[in-house]
């Protein structure tokens, strides 16, 4: 079997340099083999991330080099291969004991009877990490070590656990048809940020196309128009859930995209990492600097409107 071999030399005393190797180190998969020696199972994918890898410590004045060698002992080979094994076993390890001590948490849920809808909200996210964990795992698992069934398997009963438990309803909001809402003026306070600005674009691209819309303080909207996001009103905020997540629900839009916009809308607007968008972060701070850049709320609308088209473009991809 053909295997790849870094050997390496950090000379800089900086640890985050030394960190920075160790972590890519890790998400390529090697392990060490000896002293400053890393080794992977051959495959050009990998022999590239190791070229990568080497360029980046030869830039921070260190010294590295990638050999490729096939061996001819089988004893060395089984070695190898055992070591992989080993180092994912661990940590198929920790991960399942963590499922384990999710299940159990997820039992005394269930026991509940109804749980709260929080509860269970945390318990999802929480499940939602392992699997990411786990799959995190398997990418670097090139030997099916022995507790890759057993730990999938944890985490396939987390997911069935949880679909059993049963919550505390909350009232569904008034549903609407889209054919009354047509060529209506929606108004809602000035300066828009995330929330805002995704509900004002949910409501041109998906319910009415000929939107007409006005931004003022909230003491100077229109009384003639259908506010939204603004205190007291219909469509805005309710229990745990944010403007852009009561319009879908309002005007009943299915749409697994659209559910995941709103998932980080509601991380951004709401600021309790409910569903742990990793995109949450990166939209926050482009409609931020949308609107210092513009300070104006229909050019932050039709600027920003072009990015959710693509973003929404890109979740429609995934599904």
């Amino acid at each position: 079997m053909k295997w790849l071999f870094l050997v390496h030399q950090v000379r800089t005393p900086n640890s985050r340099e030394r960190v920075k190797v160790w972590r890519l180190v890790q998400k390529a998969g090697a392990v060490l083999y000896r002293n400053s020696v890393y080794v992977l199972p051959y495959s050009k994918e990998r022999l590239e991330d190791f070229q990568w890898l080497c360029q980046q410590i030869n830039d921070s004045k260190g010294e590295a080099s990638v050999f490729v060698s096939e061996t001819h002992d089988a004893q060395e080979d089984r070695a190898l291969r055992a070591l992989f094994v080993r180092t994912a076993d661990e940590k198929y390890s920790a991960l399942l004991a963590k499922a384990q001590a999710l299940l159990e948490r997820i039992a005394r849920a269930r026991s509940e009877h109804p749980a709260s809808e929080r509860l269970v909200m945390t318990l999802t996210k929480e499940a939602k990490q392992l699997s990411e964990s786990l799959a995190e795992i398997r990418r670097v698992d090139f030997f099916d070590a022995p507790l890759s069934r057993k730990t999938r398997a944890a985490i396939d009963q987390i997911t069935k656990q949880l679909s059993g438990i049963e919550t505390h309803q909350r009232p569904s909001p008034e549903r609407h048809h889209r054919k009354e809402f047509q060529g209506k003026t929606w108004a809602t306070r000035e300066h828009i940020h995330i929330d805002r600005l995704c509900s004002a674009w949910l409501i041109r691209r998906f319910i009415d196309p000929k939107a007409k819309f006005v931004f003022a303080p909230e003491s100077k909207l229109p009384k003639n128009a259908i506010a939204f996001d603004t205190f007291g009103v219909e469509f805005s905020h309710h229990a745990e859930d944010c403007t852009f997540e009561t319009l879908i629900k309002s005007f009943g839009l299915k749409d697994t995209a659209l559910r995941e916009l709103a998932e980080i809308v509601h991380d951004i607007d709401m600021k309790d990492r409910k569903f742990g968008r990793a995109e949450a972060a990166g939209l926050d701070v482009v409609v931020r600097a949308l609107g210092d850049a513009l300070r104006d709320d229909r050019r932050v609308l039709e600027t920003g409107s072009t990015i959710l088209d693509a973003l929404y473009s890109h979740l429609s991809k995934g599904n």
